[in-house]
């Protein structure tokens, strides 16, 4: 009987860390864009400034990973953010299914909206893609404030 409750508690828990189970997002610690993806910074909550833009392509309606440049120009390699689809605070708007970087909307932490070329301040726990990626990292549960 006891080894049943643990296993089932241990189930439950395996759950709730599948589900992303970080609570709501809240302010990292800043930190240099060109040093972000150090492998010291893995499942740290940090803070950057810089520009979101849609990745290449994506599917699905729940989220997706935005690309994350630190100049508005989209030089350079981009930090993912894993963004859920939605129109809450840190969400973004269901784009059309033929989008252009216009369609773009980012519902920040306060309430307005940040569009492609909008400086933006995104905090989020470190992680580093499973399979390649056009990223290096990634930040999930992210914060998503206007960049003062």
């Amino acid at each position: 009987m006891k080894v049943k409750r643990i296993v089932i508690s241990g189930l439950i828990a395996l759950t709730f860390a599948a589900c992303g189970g970080y609570g709501p997002p809240t302010p990292g610690d800043h930190k240099e864009f060109d040093s972000v993806c150090d492998k010291a910074n893995n499942g740290k909550r940090v803070a950057l400034e810089g520009y979101l833009r849609f990745p290449q392509n994506f599917t699905g309606d729940m989220s997706v990973v935005l690309r994350f440049y630190k100049e508005a120009d989209f030089a350079g390699t981009p930090v993912g953010v894993q963004t859920k689809i939605g129109s809450q605070a840190n969400q973004m708007e269901l784009p059309p299914s033929r989008y252009t970087d216009k369609d773009l909307q980012v519902h920040l932490s306060d309430g307005r909206i940040a569009t492609t070329g909008t400086k933006v301040k995104v905090s989020g726990n470190v992680y580093f893609p499973m399979v390649s990626q056009d990223f290096t990292c990634g930040l999930e549960n992210p914060l998503i404030e206007s960049s003062k």
